[in-house]
């Protein structure tokens, strides 16, 4: 299986890759599923996603997103529409910006199609019966009608539907043809989607106002479907259907595990408050890094050094003219680059309470690794803690939060003191990594974790090793008298028993990784 494929099969990385792609935050984790016009946020997922499930992610991911990119919900608000309108504007604003998005991302029309097939062909709860709501239908027909447009497989439920329509509400139908008509090849904004609602509501109000002047033509079963049409009209947002974006979101809820942190979460962008190392830790940090960047430069050296070849192709080697005589034609030389290095580094440093006694040591050693790679050409150097509180200030740790000690590209600086208190999020904090490991342009992602306890949600850890393995980043671990980290990492771990342990395993681990 390609890198493409095995990458669209892990949730987190989807979300990341859509997130950068549509210019939107994408979230997981929690039990909701909702956008505030910035913030895509899925609530946490099974561990062992089938297939359903990520397509759902995926299709919900870009359904709200093509609302944020091309909704303009300041004329929304100005329209100031009352429930029913409002649900008819869904109706065709969903349909309109979900094309508008596929016409400048044509894969997520895949996606579309797929969703409204698993929605109302497929058995997936969306059938009603609209005999027992023939009212209720009108609004079904009208969703089933437009959504027909990009898939033709609707058309016998649109038939059914109508006919339900039909049989209650006489003529109405062919009244909103010409409208569904101009909707189809004109509407272009959300403006024209406001216009083409109230027509429809327009007509519906007609319709009714037509009924009710014939009341005496009428029998008592035809009154009351009447009186159900003027309800509809007339009724608030609990005793309409469920929109599109509505259904998503429930059936994202209905997939999340009881316990939401016991499935698949991404750690948030978080603040540690960090602190600059004193003079006498600098120096010790120094006196280190000389000796790293002295071992891993001999070894790059030999790995980058540039060779010359004998053959066919190149400038004429003079020292080689005497294969003249024999006739052979390898006397020209050209010159061999052996590949360099292109890598990116990113720390993860667990700074939970259980690290209240090391911690000081963990950042000091941190700071020496960064300092030698840092002066290496190819290499990018990322740091960053878990957990941290959302906001300056804050002692809040109830949901996984990653915070930044230096970025890949940022100029090193002295500020890696941390303090250390809370659980340990690895596996969420993995999550947040490869997120932004992915669109670095190094060919190969290292991450180091460096931690001394068994993570909060052991599983998700696990799900985001193999996962983050099978799409190309190495992960490597340092526990710090834990075994645990020979299960986490089988293979690619160290456990140090003593603090002054510490330097040389992580040299060690890093150089062994580093120059595979």
């Amino acid at each position: 299986m390609n890198k493409n494929k095995l990458l669209m099969k892990s949730l987190p990385l989807v979300a990341s890759v859509l997130g950068r792609k549509y210019g939107v935050k994408v979230q997981i984790g929690g039990d909701k599923a909702f956008t505030d016009g910035k913030v895509i946020q899925i609530p946490s997922m099974p561990l062992d996603c089938d297939e359903n499930v990520t397509n759902l992610a995926r299709s919900y991911l870009d359904h709200e997103a093509a609302h944020i990119r091309d909704t303009n919900f300041e004329w929304l608000k100005l329209a100031k529409l009352n429930p029913i309108e409002m649900h008819i504007w869904n109706t065709l604003e969903d349909w309109r910006v979900e094309n508008k998005l596929a016409e400048i991302f044509p894969g997520c029309r895949q996606n579309f199609k797929w969703l409204i097939r698993h929605l109302f062909i497929n058995d997936s709860g969306q059938s009603q019966d609209d005999e027992k709501d023939p009212a209720s239908a009108i609004l079904n027909c009208l969703l089933l009608i437009v959504r027909s447009w990009d898939v033709p497989e609707l058309a016998d439920k649109c038939l059914s539907t109508a006919s339900v329509v039909e049989k209650h509400y006489p003529g109405l139908l062919s009244q909103w043809d010409s409208i569904l008509q101009k909707i189809r090849t004109k509407c272009d904004s959300t403006q024209d989607c406001i216009l083409y609602t109230r027509e429809i509501v327009s007509l519906l109000k007609g319709y009714l106002k037509q009924n009710d002047n014939d009341h005496k033509l009428k029998s008592r079963k035809a009154k009351s479907y009447i009186q159900d049409l003027e309800k509809l009209l007339n009724c608030d947002t609990t005793n309409l259907p469920k929109g599109l974006g509505e259904i998503l979101e429930k059936q994202l809820i209905h997939h999340a595990p009881e316990n939401a942190e016991q499935g698949l979460q991404v750690a948030k962008d978080g603040y540690k408050r960090l602190t600059e190392l004193d003079e006498t830790e600098l120096a010790q940090t120094r006196r280190s890094s000389t000796a790293l960047k002295s071992r891993l430069h001999g070894i790059i050296q030999a790995k980058t050094i540039n060779h010359d070849r004998i053959g066919r192709h190149g400038s004429l080697s003079t020292a080689h003219l005497h294969r003249i005589a024999v006739g052979n034609p390898r006397m020209f030389r050209s010159r061999q680059e052996s590949q360099g290095i292109s890598t990116a580094v990113h720390i993860l440093i667990d700074c939970s309470g259980s690290m209240r006694k090391r911690i000081g040591l963990a950042s000091q050693v941190c700071h020496t690794v960064v300092s030698a790679l840092n002066s290496i050409n190819g290499v990018s150097v990322g740091v960053s803690a878990f957990p941290a509180v959302r906001a300056k200030g804050g002692g809040n740790y109830d949901e996984p939060t990653v915070a930044p000690i230096l970025n890949h590209g940022q100029r090193l600086h002295t500020c890696f003191g941390v303090a250390a208190s809370g659980s340990t999020p690895l596996g969420e904090s993995l999550w947040w990594a490869f997120q932004r490991m992915l669109p670095l342009p190094e060919k190969r992602k290292i991450i180091l974790c460096i931690t001394d306890g068994v993570p909060g949600n052991l599983p998700n850890a696990q799900k985001a090793i193999k996962d983050g393995s099978q799409n190309g980043f190495e992960i490597y671990g340092l526990g710090i008298n834990s075994e645990a980290v020979f299960n986490l990492f089988p293979g690619k771990s160290r456990v140090i028993t003593e603090l002054t342990d510490l330097a040389p395993a992580m040299f060690d681990l890093l150089q062994d990784s580093l120059i595979k």
